[in-house]
């Protein structure tokens, strides 16, 4: 009888080793995975980040929890993923930057975001438009840098060094355009400012002026974006109007902790390519102002090293301020 019993023993342990192997190396993940965002709940990118984190739930077959570590413009949330176990278990929510931006502007405080993080997928492309209020003289492109240099014109942003700021920049510096920058904190107030004629134009997010341009209060010049964008077909982008290199606007993407198995990063970026091709996503973040776009991890590095190459450009070729 004892002998019967291990050998059924024997059997099942012979039986199930052939199934071991497979089940645990497609075992992730095997709970919960945690979405590190930089930023407060309730602003844009946590809007995002939860959207994606819900999404991939169904596509991983695992709970995604948003854990928000607001601070020093992304440094807290890249320095706490950064120590967590290259297991895949703890991402990144990144955003052009945070992880491009800031690290070359700060690079004292913030350069080491460029290291110790692996690309793992791009998540969405954002967009930028350069508007004038509908009251103004200025129809076009052209137009606006014409006028400028007859008379320097204002341009609201969200901040100094934001994308919006470095942009304003390089096409100053490329057209000959005369603008003065002025910084907000935030979009809401830059919108009132320049629908409100205070200011001559204000470059920010789609989101930030929908119900502007909708209403026939704004009236958009160009839009920085690789092409059109499908709720504004009517605003030319700028590689239309012969700046070519002011397409880079921005972006969200996913990363890890350096060392984290590749095949891992894979099977994250395949889930987020699967959800984000699928038509309900794409309109989803459309309502939120920017363009799903999954991407494999070298596409993600060669975004982010492309959007590094930009700001360091710039600071080598243009009089741009960023002290505050």
């Amino acid at each position: 009888m004892n002998r019967r019993c291990f050998l059924l023993a024997a059997a099942c342990v012979a039986a199930t080793a052939g199934l071991t192997g497979p089940v645990l190396g497609q075992g992730y993940p095997a709970r919960p995975v945690t979405l590190v965002v930089p930023f407060a709940p309730g602003g844009g990118t946590d809007l995002l980040a939860r959207l994606v984190s819900n999404k991939l739930e169904t596509a991983l077959g695992a709970p995604v929890v948003v854990d928000n570590r607001p601070g020093a413009s992304g440094a807290v949330a890249g320095a706490y993923v950064k120590t967590q176990p290259a297991d895949g278990y703890t991402l990144l929510f990144g955003t052009s930057s945070t992880n491009a931006i800031s690290p070359v502007l700060h690079e004292d405080k913030m350069g080491d975001m460029l290291t110790g993080l692996d690309p793992v997928s791009m998540v969405a492309n954002s967009a930028l438009i350069l508007v004038v209020p509908a009251s103004s003289p200025i129809t076009d492109l052209k137009g606006y840098v014409d006028a400028s240099k007859a008379r320097p014109l204002t341009y609201g942003t969200f901040g100094v060094g934001s994308t919006p700021h470095l942009l304003g920049t390089l096409l100053a510096s490329r057209s000959g355009a005369e603008t003065i920058h002025v910084p907000y904190k935030g979009s809401a107030p830059a919108v009132a400012d320049v629908t409100g004629g205070h200011i001559d134009s204000a470059f920010l997010t789609v989101t930030a002026l929908t119900a502007s341009l909708d209403d026939g209060a704004m009236r958009g010049l160009a839009v920085a974006a690789p092409e059109r964008l499908s709720q504004f077909p009517d605003i030319p982008t700028f590689a239309e109007e012969g700046y070519e290199d002011l397409d880079d606007a921005g972006w969200f993407g996913i990363f890890a902790p350096s060392g984290v198995p590749a095949e891992i990063r894979t099977q994250v970026s395949k889930a987020i390519q699967t959800v984000l091709d699928q038509p309900e996503a794409q309109e989803e973040f459309a309502k939120l102002g920017v363009t799903a776009q999954g991407s494999s991890p070298e596409e993600l590095e060669k975004k982010r090293d492309a959007s590094v190459a930009l700001v360091r450009h710039i600071l080598a070729t243009t009089n741009i301020d960023i002290s505050e």
